[in-house]
């Protein structure tokens, strides 16, 4: 809406301790320079992690357009921004998160059925950065968990370790028939979030998963034979 259409604004700006307000009890009344009260300054801002907090959030009123402005009235006090934002698992789940990386051996577009067939991917940290109304916001996401798709109707396996490449393989499927098939790898990423500047990391409530699939390759049967010498 246009401002100069507005009924009801709001503001942050500085504060300073005010009126007392009669009644019992330690009542107060806070002034805002936004009322041209604080000629000696305002208040200063409480420190958060290292940061200031937001300053206080002010409002005003006017019944009409053509009506006068009411003072500048406080709606919340100083505050910490981190107590204000927060990263959703649906802010997490949009995020670009990056497929794992998903290695199958041996990488030559077929394996031998009845032998061992080698997997593994990276255990990275990837880190982004995001917006949250209008505070940006640093991200981390770890896997916490890799399942393993065979593409042979087998059982899925789901593991916590990224597995090694030859020769010090930690995760393999051993193939039983002829087929041609993919390794579909599925990542369940945790997450962690802080506002940008400060140091203290806020855990996501909730995962996010990202899917990478092998190309297709071929399970192959190899037989010896026995072939008769050549004559000299």
């Amino acid at each position: 809406m246009p401002p100069e259409l507005r009924l009801v604004e709001y503001r942050r700006a500085g504060a300073c301790g005010g009126v007392a307000l009669d009644g019992p009890g330690d009542h107060w009344q806070a002034e805002s320079a936004l009322n041209g009260a604080c000629s000696d300054g305002t208040d200063e801002p409480p420190q958060c992690d290292g940061a200031p907090s937001l300053e206080p959030l002010w409002t005003r009123t006017r019944l009409t357009v053509d009506s006068p402005w009411s003072d500048w009235q406080l709606v919340d006090w100083y505050v910490c921004p981190d107590e204000l934002f927060a990263l959703t698992v649906t802010d997490f789940e949009r995020l670009p998160l990056a497929k794992p990386a998903l290695t199958v051996q041996p990488d030559r577009g077929w394996v031998l059925v009845n032998k061992e067939t080698i997997v593994y991917t990276d255990d990275v940290t990837q880190k982004l950065t995001t917006e949250v109304l209008g505070q940006k916001i640093d991200v981390e996401a770890d896997a916490q968990s890799w399942t393993w798709n065979w593409g042979d109707k087998t059982t899925d396996l789901t593991t916590t370790k990224a597995g090694k490449p030859y020769p010090h393989q930690t995760l393999w499927h051993t193939y039983q028939q002829l087929d041609t098939v993919q390794v579909t790898l599925t990542a369940t990423w945790k997450g962690r979030w802080r506002l940008h500047g400060h140091t203290t990391w806020h855990d996501v409530l909730g995962t996010a998963q990202t899917t990478a699939t092998s190309d297709p390759f071929e399970i192959r049967e190899l037989r010896s034979r026995l072939v008769a010498p050549e004559d000299d």
